[in-house]
């Protein structure tokens, strides 16, 4: 039956009460009766059979209710398993119960929970008075509904939202709790997250180190920064609400209209704009003010940011001076006068002009610097800086590119005569003496001068060619301007051939001595000689020093060739002195290059020792620069070492300096040379020969040698002669020539024909 779908268990039952009314109604009737009682039976069997369908089509109702119930049952303890966290403790709080969603989430097992003492999943995030207050709930029969936080095993947090549920025995005691709660870590994580975010967000919008204020379409304020009352120097705490106008009333028409701008949804920027605050004050701004959007890209109002810049204007004008004026002057140093170059040669080539530039360098400024001080020099340096301006007035541009060089950049108005003429100006006014401690002091200077775009169109190659005919008019005797020329330009580049052979020159023994004769006035005396460099170079022929004495602007090379002198002049004299031939002294010219490494009397006299040449066939010629050169602090003790070994000590070229009477008072000079350039016109200018005068009764009264260079005629001979000059050197006797062409110099037989007497 159960094949059917048919319960045995009524149908059992209907059958046997069936079973049970048949045998008693047999029991019961007659055989008269027997027709009538099998009618009954027979009815009652009928009855039975419906009674027994009917009973079977209950039990089956009951038994697909029993099914329903049980998959809804079994659906549930999935969800609690999936979605739930489900345990149990006992009346002790220990665990008894835990669904498989909680074993998996903590990481524990139910035997490892139920070793756990009540109280130890808590991850103590919420203090004791907390949990005390849900346990006495739940202790009290109450269900409680809240938050707490586990840790797992991992260590990890778990955030669960719980109901828990007491559940009590017939007698009232509370047997166990159950509590089913959800997992909210992620969630509390998010919040976490957004409540930081809005913390930082609102930190930010505070403390941005930026005036920033939020406005609404009517110009309220929504938010600021506290940057923003700073700047404004405003006293409220908060702006929030209040109009904008109503607290900046003094807002131009102009920003009132591009506030309504920026709502139609433009945005605008300024880098540099003045303002002129309500008090008076003026400040300097630099804003951005655009649109912000709501949800629905309709504009929700307008963020303004400024930057008070003003500080920042003021230190950006205290860097240009110090980036592009010099400090001493006032004048534009080399960076802006290059700038302004630039410019200024993009401007003439568009309008076919031309212009000038020159380079302007101060004669012997660094004898001023170190004979005067250098507060005596800076003096000078403004002085010359004002006389420039003021000899331009405004048509050019005047810079000092560092030290006493200057820079001029002249524009020709309508022919190159304006450069000229501008270029004469700056002569004449630095032809006047100027009064330096109550001292006149000369201001020549040496000037070169190169014209756009005649001679170049580039920035670089004007620059170059000022500075080439500069260093001509230096080389010509200062003073002076000379103008640029294309064979200028072949000049340097000869001259830097010069410089990278010139190592190379002296181990191939191109640099030899000439020597000129040092003729006494008295006939008895023999004759000196001084030794002068000449260079036999295989392209260029030979070479006096005025031809590279560039080269001696390198110490290295200086140092090499002067070596290099002193043994060519020191084996000469060994030579004669070997022949028996009588001479008095070899003079040989120093530099301060060789007086650099501090031991230039210590190597000389071990030369001497070497070529077996005596002190008193020596003598040293030394200039004034020799004192202000990089070797001048050793100088003093080399001149003094030299003098105790016998080394007669010339002071060359005397006259022509600043300091030469102290030089002679602080050093064992032995000798005074003339300057040619007085003993040359000494016939025709009163002050030359004042000057020889004064020289020769000088050294006289001091005990000192007199030597008159530049003797070019028998007239300045017997005049010479005629003040006690000692002795003479010039063309008058002989030029520079090879030693062995000096030979009747050496005989008193043939030196008896000279005139010399």
């Amino acid at each position: 039956m159960a094949t059917h779908g048919i319960a045995k268990g009524p149908v059992l039952a209907v059958a046997l009460a069936m079973l049970a009314a048949v045998n008693l109604a047999l029991l019961v009737s007659s055989d008269a009766d027997i027709a009538r009682v099998v009618g009954f039976v027979t009815a009652i069997v009928a009855v039975a059979i419906v009674i027994a369908a009917m009973v079977a089509t209950v039990a089956e109702e009951e038994r697909t209710v029993a099914d329903h119930y049980r998959r809804q049952t079994e659906s549930y303890e999935r969800m609690l398993n999936d979605y739930f966290l489900v345990s149990k403790v006992d009346a002790s709080g220990r665990f008894c119960e835990a669904n498989e969603n909680l074993l998996r989430r903590t990481g524990y097992s139910l035997e490892e929970l139920a070793n756990q003492p009540i109280g130890a999943l808590s991850a103590g995030v919420y203090d004791e008075a907390y949990l005390s207050e849900m346990w006495k709930r739940v202790l009290s029969g109450q269900t409680w509904s809240g938050e707490f936080c586990d840790r797992a095993k991992d260590g990890s947090l778990i955030w669960i939202k719980a109901i828990v549920i007491p559940w009590k025995n017939s007698c009232g005691e509370i047997e166990c709790v159950q509590t089913v709660g959800v997992d909210v870590t992620e969630q509390r994580s998010a919040e976490a997250d957004l409540k930081g975010a809005h913390a930082r967000l609102q930190a930010f919008i505070k403390h941005a180190p930026a005036a920033v204020a939020m406005f609404d379409t009517n110009m309220r304020y929504i938010a600021h920064t506290d940057r923003w009352l700073q700047d404004y120097r405003l006293e409220q705490a908060s702006l929030v609400g209040l109009q904008h106008y109503d607290i900046f009333p003094e807002v131009p028409e102009h920003w009132r209209a591009k506030h309504q701008r920026i709502l139609a949804g433009a945005t605008e920027t300024s880098d540099e704009e003045r303002f002129l605050r309500a008090d008076g004050s003026e400040n300097i701004l630099r804003w951005e003010v655009r649109p912000w959007y709501l949800s629905d890209d309709s504009v929700g109002g307008i963020i303004m940011l400024t930057e008070e810049i003003s500080e920042r204007k003021k230190l950006q004008d205290k860097l240009w001076v110090l980036a592009k004026l010099d400090n001493l002057t006032g004048l534009p140093n080399r960076l802006l006068f290059n700038e302004t170059l630039r410019d200024a040669i993009s401007s003439a080539a568009e309008n076919g002009a031309s212009l000038g530039v020159a380079l302007i360098d101060l004669d012997h400024f660094k004898e001023i610097n170190d004979t005067l001080g250098h507060d005596a020099g800076d003096e000078l340096l403004k002085i010359v800086a004002t006389r420039l301006k003021n000899a331009l007035g405004g048509a050019g541009t005047i810079a000092r590119l560092g030290g006493d060089e200057f820079a001029v950049l002249i524009m020709a108005q309508s022919s190159d005569d304006d450069i000229y003429n501008g270029i004469v100006e700056i002569e004449k006014s630095l032809a006047v003496p100027i009064d330096l401690g109550g001292t006149l002091r000369s201001c020549s200077a040496s000037i070169g001068l190169t014209l756009f775009p005649r001679d170049a169109t580039q920035q670089g190659d004007l620059l170059k060619n000022a500075d080439l005919a500069l260093y001509r008019a230096k080389n010509l005797g200062r003073g002076r301007t000379d103008m640029f020329t294309p064979e200028l330009r072949a000049a340097i580049t000869r001259r830097v051939e010069l410089q990278d052979n010139a190592l190379d020159a002296i181990q191939r023994d191109e640099f030899e001595l000439f020597y000129q004769p040092i003729v006494p006035s008295d006939p008895t005396q023999p004759v000196s000689f001084e030794a002068l460099l000449r260079w036999r170079h295989p392209t260029h022929g030979l070479l006096a020093p005025g031809a590279f004495e560039e080269l001696f602007e390198d110490p290295r090379v200086a140092v090499a060739i002067g070596e290099r002198v002193l043994d060519l002049a020191l084996s000469q004299a060994a030579a004669w002195l070997a022949e028996g031939v009588n001479f008095g002294r070899v003079a040989v010219n120093v530099t301060s290059a060789d007086f650099a490494l501090g031991c230039f009397a210590t190597r000389l006299k071990g030369k001497l020792d070497q070529y077996g040449v005596s002190p008193e066939h020596v003598c040293i010629e030394v200039t004034e620069r020799v004192f202000l050169g990089s070797g001048s602090m050793h100088v003093g003790e080399a001149l003094l070492r030299l003098d105790k070994l016998g080394i007669e000590i010339a002071l060359d070229d005397f006259g022509t300096g600043y300091a030469s009477l102290s030089h002679i008072k602080a050093y064992p000079i032995g000798r005074l040379k003339i300057d040619r350039s007085f003993v040359h016109d000494m016939q025709d200018n009163m002050d030359s020969l004042s000057i020889v005068q004064a020289i020769v009764q000088l050294g006289r009264s001091l005990g000192l040698c007199i030597t008159a260079e530049g003797v070019e005629s028998e007239a300045q001979l017997h005049l010479l002669r005629s003040m006690g000059c000692g002795s003479l050197q010039g063309y008058y006797f002989s030029k520079p020539q090879p030693a062995w062409e000096l030979r009747r110099f050496l005989k008193p037989s043939e030196r008896a024909d000279v005139q010399v007497a």
